[in-house]
């Protein structure tokens, strides 16, 4: 199969992207006959879970193939996830435990999303389904209007044409963005924002296609809210993508505020976001075990090693200092 047949078999009804494609007839790749829908609701997340646990287990049946690619589930990626129809009927994404996971990823996802948001970062929605004591992530789309439209959806990687074994880096990103996006300097600021968080939450997977835009029209488009944040509790705080050429990878708060220009931020701008996110950070554990997120005891402190660090302590000692 090529990548061509790839994309002609995703759903067209829940596809993300700015790209749909059609038979010479008009009608569009994959659709389902009137009447009849590919995308389950809430309501099949148990079978959907049961399912692709069969298939991550390689105990898959012929019957949870059938059912899953009759959904128009993803299990693209590095976990297990699917579509979904909320109840009023909006799209949203399943995002599953693996078997493997030596920690409640699924929780650590929705508290990250959640502090992110109280951090002054635009996010998708997410709350936590228990199903048979198994917790899911629930991640709103952002892609579709309140009527169920279209938004067209590109990557940081699709703006910068950037294949993923290439290095790229974010002031690559804020380049093509001066004059992609409607209103570059605050999308600028906010990207800043979000690699702030990322660092000292230890969210190290930021490749660019975790990162994306939103089109507003007439060929402009403007960052889209952030998703897939993760902390890592067990690996080293280094960015995957780049800060720029000359830094190379970010690991330290006071590359970040070096660079913090370019972004069109001012030292004393850069100072107050890096204490927003500093302020938030600190009280993680009080949103960890909230019951909208539901972390117990020990639970939270498996995660504890991505949220207290060195680099927390160093951007304390660096505010203390700067906003006296």
């Amino acid at each position: 199969m090529t990548e061509l047949d790839y994309l002609c078999a995703v759903d067209d009804f829940s596809r993300i992207g700015a790209l749909r494609l059609c038979d010479d007839k008009g009608d569009f790749l994959r659709t389902v006959e009137q009447g009849m829908r590919a995308t389950a609701p809430l309501l099949e997340l148990e079978q959907m879970f049961a399912a692709s646990r069969a298939v991550e287990r390689s105990q898959e049946s012929e019957q949870d193939l059938r059912y899953l690619m009759g959904k128009g589930t993803s299990l693209g990626g590095m976990r297990p996830k699917c579509t979904v129809l909320n109840d009023d009927g909006t799209l949203a994404l399943g995002k599953f435990p693996s078997m493997n996971d030596e920690r409640s990823v699924t929780r650590g996802e929705v508290l990250a999303l959640r502090l992110a948001r109280q951090a002054g970062i635009e996010t998708a929605n997410a709350r936590i389904v228990i199903v048979k004591g198994t917790p899911i992530a629930v991640i709103s789309r952002f892609d579709r209007t309140i009527d169920h439209g279209r938004i067209a959806y590109l990557s940081a990687a699709a703006l910068l044409q950037a294949s993923r074994n290439e290095e790229h880096s974010y002031t690559e990103v804020v380049d093509a963005m001066r004059t992609a996006c409607f209103e570059a300097k605050a999308d600028a600021q906010q990207l800043w924002r979000r690699l702030v968080f990322n660092h000292l939450i230890t969210n190290v997977d930021d490749h660019l296609h975790n990162l994306g835009f939103l089109y507003v029209g007439n060929g402009l488009w403007r960052l889209a809210p952030a998703f897939d944040l993760n902390p890592f509790p067990d690996k080293d705080r280094e960015s995957k993508t780049w800060l720029s050429e000359d830094t190379g990878s970010i690991t330290s708060v006071e590359t970040l505020l070096e660079k913090a220009a370019y972004f069109h931020l001012a030292k004393a701008e850069a100072l107050a976001v890096l204490a927003d996110v500093h302020d938030v950070v600190t009280d993680w554990r009080s949103l960890a075990m909230s019951t909208e997120v539901g972390l117990s005891a020990s639970e939270v402190e498996g995660f504890a090693p991505a949220f207290e660090h060195s680099e927390m302590d160093r951007a304390k000692v660096m505010l203390s200092v700067n906003l006296r």
